[in-house]
């Protein structure tokens, strides 16, 4: 069979990648290496982050089990990938003049993954690093002397304000101006703009969503010369099929809410469980934008204005948050459960304030009080109150998403699968509707406690865990008849003499 397009596509080039050692990015460096083998150097822009260099961050994020294939079948690949020292909160990206240098002249494809994916995120950072970032990624393209691709990587709640989406850019009213946004935020104190912050989300719920709207609008006033295509992914969560199923490695989105579920920690959460939860996989989303990087370069020669892909769930392949808490409730309970937990895990979702705050204090609250209180008279550290008001607010920032539902067109997404061969298909999957979700979430599940908790997954330590899982369950079951039964001791002699 013939080589893929795609493939030859990227043969010779070099790609400039930011964002590189985010799970977005880093799960496409690593699909790039075992899928494009002839792909030329990625140069992939990093900073010294907690005491470690960019260099000391690259070599142990392919010590990750992300990589393991890599490693093993092709480890001469890892040497493809070239750490560029930079920051997208710095002028010119932290570049220095001889980077500046091997990016304009060799790069062909850039890929800009950099971004605070933070909710409840500073709206000065948040503006900086999204929109800042963007302008001068946009910046250095148009320096560059070969660049035939530009792909930037937005999210399908940009217009989270519509519940009907298209593939298409929605203008922003005036107060949103990038440029002018940008020049405020030089001169403007953080509380005045922490004061503010509210005035211009209106409708949005958080700066994450606000600022990639008007990134979009950035690139569609001041960047439509270039080679352009933009990604809109939903929430992305574990892999369905690659690198391995289930892998993910961070709790951001739902993963840590899951873990919270499956602790025995998180037991309400305040949303519509009728609603759909639109999550996609991650490799999808890297397949979707190994394949944008390639058509781009097709479609700037065809058409005007850059091309929009929704790479979303619920509008082909709808899953409601009710089924999927009963697939994780079974999961977690029976199947695989944690080694340690909190209580036997059960989530419900509230619909109104005063039913969230109940239950908030009963399943929540009083249960964390007397675990605290018998943590401080054994001499222990008590930590279930802290453990709960990182859990609320972490539940707080996705309530947004759990009581609405969006439909997103996918147009250009079908369209982009149309022009790919039958082999490309395969090797480049994003077809939500080959996805099977009652497969896919307990893989998921079993991914928050391997890749992320690295808990024991041997045979026996799984029927530990599903043993302990049965005996909470007693012990539950016994609580509840023992409190029952004290207050029909009460209630009884009441009852009778109100009856009498």
């Amino acid at each position: 069979m013939d080589e893929s397009q795609i493939c030859q596509f990227y043969s010779g080039k070099n790609i400039f990648l930011t964002g590189g050692t985010g799970f977005l990015g880093k799960a496409l460096i690593e699909k790039i290496l075992r899928a494009c083998p002839d792909v030329g150097t990625i140069y992939m822009l990093c900073r010294g982050k907690r005491g470690k260099t960019p260099e000391e961050r690259m070599t142990a994020m392919f010590s990750e089990a992300l990589f393991d294939h890599v490693r093993t079948e092709c480890s001469e690949m890892i040497a493809k990938v070239v750490p560029v020292i930079g920051d997208v909160l710095e002028d010119n990206l932290g570049l220095s003049e001889e980077d500046v240098s091997l990016i304009t002249e060799n790069a062909n494809i850039f890929i800009h993954s950099a971004a605070t994916i933070r909710f409840d995120e500073h709206i000065k950072l948040s503006l900086q690093l999204n929109v800042g970032g963007t302008m001068k990624m946009v910046a250095l393209a148009r320096q560059t002397k070969n660049l035939i691709s530009f792909v930037h990587v937005s999210t399908a709640y940009a217009n989270c304000n519509l519940l009907d989406i298209d593939e298409v850019f929605y203008p922003m009213l005036k107060e949103h101006d990038p440029m002018k946004l940008m020049d405020l935020i030089e001169w403007m104190d953080e509380e005045s703009l922490e004061a503010m912050t509210s005035s211009l989300l209106k409708d949005r719920p958080n700066t994450y969503c606000l600022t990639k709207a008007i990134t979009e609008a950035y690139l569609f006033e001041h960047a439509q010369d270039l080679p352009l295509g933009i990604f809109r992914p939903s929430i992305i969560g574990a892999a369905w099929q690659e690198p391995a199923p289930g892998w993910i490695d961070n709790l951001n989105g739902p993963s840590g809410l899951f873990i919270a579920v499956g602790k025995g920690v998180l037991r309400i959460l305040e949303g519509d469980r009728n609603k759909v939860a639109d999550i996609i996989p991650i490799d999808y989303c890297v397949n979707m934008l190994i394949t944008i990087g390639w058509y781009t370069s097709i479609a700037t020669k065809q058409i005007e204005k850059p091309l929009i892909y929704h790479c979303t769930s619920g509008s082909k392949k709808p899953y409601t948050w009710l089924q999927l808490g009963t697939i994780m409730l079974d999961h977690y309970s029976s199947t695989n459960p944690f080694n340690e937990v909190f209580r036997t895990p059960s989530v419900n979702f509230a619909t109104n304030q005063s039913e969230l705050t109940f239950w908030k204090v009963v399943s929540h609250w009083i249960p964390a009080y007397l675990t605290d209180g018998m943590s401080k008279l054994t001499g222990n550290r008590a930590r279930m109150l802290r453990i709960y008001d990182k859990v609320h607010k972490a539940s707080l920032t996705f309530t947004f998403f759990t009581k609405r539902e969006w439909t997103w067109t996918s147009g250009n997404c079908d369209m982009l699968m149309s022009k790919m061969s039958n082999k490309e298909k395969k090797l480049f999957n994003f077809d939500v509707n080959q996805i099977v979700w009652e497969d896919y979430y307990p893989n998921y599940f079993t991914g928050t406690k391997q890749y992320i908790l690295k808990e024991d997954m041997s045979t026996s330590k799984v029927n530990e865990a599903i043993q302990q899982q049965a005996k909470y369950r007693h012990m539950t079951h016994l609580v509840l008849f023992i409190f029952m039964a004290f207050i029909g001791y009460f209630l009884y002699p009441a009852l009778t003499a109100l009856v009498n």
